[in-house]
């Protein structure tokens, strides 16, 4: 997806794109803002964009500020950034500025049929080649797989309510779509947390759910093939049909009680047990606690995005790592 940032006088500059076969979506959003408030509060909604435009004249930071905080964002995010800052010239502190940040696709042109066909030459594979901009160090590219998977169906459960069930369950579809995985995120509690994700992350619509790159959100499962169907049930006790089951528990005191029932439940079949928020210290003891031959235990790291789900993504390699093709 591109994340184009515009002001009210650019706001239809990239509505050209929309022509051209085989481009990805542009989400479009027009106003003044703050780049690094922004950065900070919302880009985290929009972590799976690939392409990031900014309307230099939408933004309100002094240039110092501005580029500083695109450095800040690439350090976090592997999106490319274009800068549309007309008649900008290249001896000029800011371009310069630019270059050193790592930013070499920097649209210049004050006319507005040169300004789109620059945007063009950033947006494509090799991007803008007139500047040599200083090459930094990415973060390292998502790591992709071969799947030998058709419909593997992974059941989620949760001990009890607010315990990370859904947060689990979506960090982990985003993983498998984010390493080459087709995969559908199946609701089959009374959460309704489709329809807030499908206006967040302005999903398309497609056969009864909603679509974003590799990964379908919906509340049935649908009729096309995925590598895996990832299934969250909440906290509804029922014998599910799956390949997989992921028990999702928790380990203070008073969560304990519930964390057993569920266990006691699912005793007799082969499950991972995934417990959030336990301090490395305790670890062997919930370990020796709710291990058995049937019972794997994982401990999952904090996950504030829940459209993101590398903080967790060696657990769920290890949990499907019999369907990824020569491992």
């Amino acid at each position: 997806m591109i994340l184009y940032l515009a002001s009210q006088q650019h706001t239809n500059l990239l509505d050209f794109l929309a022509e051209r076969e085989e481009m990805l979506p542009v989400k479009k959003m027009t106003g003044n803002f703050m780049l690094k408030q922004f950065v900070i509060y919302d880009m985290r909604n929009f972590s799976h964009c690939t392409e990031l435009v900014l309307d230099r004249i939408a933004f309100g930071d002094e240039d110092r500020n501005f580029v500083q905080t695109i450095e800040e964002f690439l350090t976090m995010y592997n999106a490319r950034i274009t800068v549309i800052c007309e008649g900008l010239k290249e001896s000029d502190p800011l371009c310069r500025a630019l270059l050193d940040a790592g930013v070499g696709n920097i649209v210049t042109d004050v006319e507005i049929r040169g300004m789109q066909e620059e945007i063009w030459q950033s947006l494509s594979s090799q991007g803008m080649t007139r500047y040599t901009p200083k090459e930094r160090k990415r973060s390292k590219v998502q790591e992709q797989y071969r799947f030998m998977a058709n419909g593997i169906r992974i059941a989620v459960f949760g001990s009890q309510n607010r315990i990370g069930t859904t947060t689990a369950a979506l960090g982990f579809t985003a993983w498998l779509g984010s390493v080459g995985a087709s995969v559908a995120y199946v609701e089959r509690n009374t959460g309704g947390i489709i329809r807030y994700l499908s206006d967040a992350y302005e999903m398309d619509e497609e056969a009864g759910g909603y679509r974003l790159e590799k990964m379908w959100y919906g509340t049935q499962i649908p009729d096309v093939g995925f590598h895996f169907l990832l299934e969250d049930y909440g906290t509804d006790r029922l014998d599910a049909d799956t390949d997989i089951l992921l028990l999702v528990c928790g380990t203070k005191p008073y969560e304990v009680v519930h964390t057993m029932k569920l266990l006691e439940q699912y005793e007799t079949k082969e499950a991972f047990i995934l417990c959030p928020f336990v301090e490395k210290a305790l670890q062997d003891t919930y370990v020796e606690a709710f291990q058995t031959d049937y019972h794997k235990v994982f401990f999952l790291e904090y996950q504030p995005d829940c459209m993101n789900g590398s903080p967790n993504a060696k657990i769920y390699k290890t949990i499907i790592e019999r369907y990824i093709a020569g491992e």
